[in-house]
């Protein structure tokens, strides 16, 4: 494969160094496709994350994909996509020319009912591993007037694929850990609003003062009034037997 040159190794690590900056799952995807366009130009793109195998994390982030071709994709045409059943889940990147034979797949029904509909003509894509946990799948497409893939872009994903894994990998932990997290609160909440005969307004409340929120924010998130914020947190306070935000917090958590 041919080497790179150093401007387009200065592109690289520009990338890397701005998606390495991302510390928040629900907007890597969103950020990784738009530095990627930087890199390789396409037309459009998807990418999935994977929590546990091929279960998905959430809805995949599109760019010039339509809802509803996302949409006709699950209801029907992924039993179709070949390129999917033949390239899913490995670690090299491919092209659909060097996968497909074209003078007979663009006679297929996927090919021209979805992909061709979709002006999706030519297709480049890799799976993100860390180590063999699959992590993501990043699909990248251009008109047929824009022209295929070079074996430089294969050689671009192979390398960004690397360093992204280790850096996805770590905000799948974080994702995590802030999740157990959620939940274990909202049992400890649970379990303070039955000990102190809290009512449901009240259990709101104290879950806002616990991320932090001041009584402005609070009263802003449950459209009330600050007095009726304050009013809360009096009972609150009468009830838990504590007189500060900072004696309240250590008593939900048994500190």
């Amino acid at each position: 494969m041919q080497s790179l040159e150093k401007i387009e190794w200065e592109k690289i690590f520009s990338f890397i160094v701005k998606t390495g900056q991302i510390m928040d799952i629900n907007k890597y995807s969103y950020y990784f496709i738009k530095e990627l366009n930087k890199l390789i130009p396409f037309y459009a793109a998807n990418f999935f994350l994977y929590e546990n195998g091929n279960k998905e994390l959430k809805e995949p982030i599109c760019f010039n994909i339509s809802s509803s071709a996302l949409k006709n994709y699950y209801d029907y045409y992924y039993k179709l996509d070949d390129i999917r059943k033949r390239a899913f889940d490995k670690p090299e990147p491919i092209r659909s020319t060097d996968l497909m034979n074209y003078k007979k797949w663009i006679n297929t029904e996927y090919f021209n009912d979805f992909l061709q509909e979709n002006n999706l003509f030519y297709s480049c894509g890799i799976d993100i591993h860390f180590k063999d946990r699959l992590l993501g799948t990043i699909s990248i497409f251009r008109q047929k007037k824009e022209g295929n893939f070079e074996l430089k872009d294969l050689m671009y994903l192979k390398l960004i694929s690397q360093h992204s894994a280790n850096h996805l990998y770590k905000l799948f932990v974080i994702h995590k850990l802030k999740r157990e997290n959620e939940i274990n609160k909202e049992k400890l909440i649970k379990k303070s609003g039955n000990q102190y005969n809290l009512t449901d307004r009240e259990k709101q409340v104290l879950k806002l003062i616990i991320q932090g929120m001041s009584n402005q924010e609070i009263a802003a998130e449950l459209f009330i009034s600050i007095n009726t914020v304050k009013k809360h947190i009096s009972h609150l306070f009468n009830k838990c037997k504590v007189s500060s935000r900072i004696e309240l917090i250590p008593m939900v958590y048994n500190i």
